[in-house]
């Protein structure tokens, strides 16, 4: 066994570019991680999740309001347009700036568009 000898700022040195190298690598299997979390789901399983029917969903396709994937003539959705979807639709609580205000109003009254036309 060898000894190697070296000052203690070109050790601490070294330490500190093994730190970040390690931090580097958790971050990019963490993104590896994120991407392979986001699943597809059935036209059911996401119906589900969002509380509507098969219908409601496949109108909501029609008005491009969804993104889906088509796997060998099948709809799927990604599990993070669930998630977005959601949070796109919902109603803040403590609405502070005018925007918000807006958004939240537009949410609650159908998005300003009459009912029954088609555009």
């Amino acid at each position: 066994m060898k000894v190697i000898t070296m000052e203690s700022s070109v050790f601490t040195a070294l330490t500190e570019q093994i730190a970040e190298i390690a931090a580097h690598v958790r971050a990019v299997s963490g993104e590896r991680k994120e991407k392979s979390a986001d699943r597809l789901l059935t036209t059911r399983e996401a119906a589900h999740l969002l509380n509507v029917s098969t219908r409601t969903l496949q109108r909501m396709r029609s008005e491009h309001r969804i993104g889906y994937v088509v796997l060998r003539g099948k709809c799927r959705y990604r599990q993070s347009e669930i998630d977005r979807l959601l949070a796109d639709c919902t109603v803040m609580e403590d609405a502070a700036t005018p925007t918000e205000m807006k958004r939240n109003h537009t949410l609650r009254t159908g998005g300003g568009k009459p009912k029954g036309r088609r555009t």
